[in-house]
């Protein structure tokens, strides 16, 4: 089911009862990168998956993760998060991403659970002040701060992981704003008898584009030098240099 808005479906969020998970992506649905590089109607918007794919990436992509600003996708999230741990509902995250650390990053745990919280963004208290293992692999699966990290695993698999160690819940809404991971949890569920909800959520399309202000051609080539500038930074650069 296609989400444009969190908005639309506070319906299905306020049928959640205790005990009832929420399970949500990051990455482009709670947050997303500031710079219009990144908007889903931009050419460059899948630069980074690209580089992802090549070897010897980590020092790159986290220069550029370090250095970047996000923003909330929409400014509903920390409300409808905190209504609905108050609730008794567990929200927690689930995240596509390398565990442990990662290039020029320490522990990619700390950086991302730091990065949502700065944003008013906290999950329910699994494995609150140390890493915990839940796959264990040269690229293991973790959980921090009520955040699961693929490492190299598949979405499903973690969640799996996470299923076999904290119980079965009733009832599972997902949202991500890529459809294969909605779909593989919803088999996930299936095989679980767990009532499912999967959204395949893009309100990142709804957010403002220019191209005229997207600075992406400069852009991508800072992030490969290992820098990055958000875009009134460049704009700031050009008028300079005029």
């Amino acid at each position: 089911m296609e989400c444009f808005s969190i908005k639309t479906l506070q319906s299905h969020i306020d049928s959640l009862q205790t005990g009832d998970w929420f399970v949500v992506d990051i990455d482009d649905t709670i947050i997303t990168p500031q710079a219009m590089m990144f908007r889903p109607a931009s050419p460059y918007c899948t630069f980074i998956d690209g580089i992802k794919r090549k070897s010897n990436i980590a020092d790159i992509v986290s220069a550029w993760r370090l250095s970047r600003k996000v923003m909330l996708v929409e400014q509903e999230w920390p409300t409808i998060i905190e209504a609905l741990k108050k609730r008794g509902v567990v929200v927690i995250a689930l995240t596509q991403m390398h565990s442990g650390k990662f290039g020029k990053i320490p522990s990619m745990e700390n950086w991302r659970a730091d990065e949502l919280r700065k944003l008013g963004i906290t999950f329910n208290p699994f494995s609150t002040d140390t890493v915990e293992t839940l796959i264990d692999t040269d690229e293991p699966a973790t959980l921090f701060q009520g955040i699961l990290f693929t490492g190299s695993h598949s979405k499903s698999d973690v969640l799996n992981g996470f299923i076999a160690k904290y119980g079965i819940p009733p009832k599972i809404l997902f949202f991500d704003d890529r459809l294969h991971h909605v779909g593989s949890l919803g088999e996930l569920c299936s095989k679980l008898n767990i009532i499912y909800e999967g959204y395949h959520y893009l309100a990142t399309t709804q957010l403002p584009y220019s191209a005229e202000e997207n600075h992406g051609a400069i852009q991508t080539q800072l992030i490969l030098d290992g820098q990055w500038l958000e875009d009134e930074d460049v704009q700031k650069k050009q008028v300079s240099h005029g």
